[in-house]
């Protein structure tokens, strides 16, 4: 069975399979900044995120002074659309302890 592959490379995949529960930084093509942790990706390369939070920068003009101000929204758990994202940064590592995950006791 050969290895699946995302975005046409068994690398890329690998490498972000190593990103997962990592704190990343994404950038849309609409220059909006989000910042969640990374919980899975598929084969065209939509990113899932939780604990997301979305930054803005949002540019007035008036009497010839522009003035930026930054917008913060959070936003939760996210799915992105793969051909939106310009970038992704990695913001922070892995926890050393993961969650406990919730299984199903068979038998007893």
């Amino acid at each position: 069975m050969p290895p699946k592959t995302v975005g046409g490379s068994a690398g890329k995949a690998s490498k972000l399979m190593g990103l997962i529960d990592s704190r990343l930084r994404v950038v849309l093509v609409d220059r909006r900044v989000l910042v969640g942790t990374f919980l899975a990706f598929d084969k065209y390369l939509n990113l899932v995120l939780s604990s997301c939070e979305e930054t803005r920068l949002q540019t007035t003009s008036s009497s010839g002074s522009t003035t930026s101000t930054e917008q913060r929204r959070s936003l939760g758990l996210v799915i992105l659309r793969g051909e939106n994202v310009v970038s992704v940064t990695v913001e922070g590592p892995a926890p050393v302890e993961k969650k406990a995950r919730v299984t199903k006791n068979v038998g007893g």
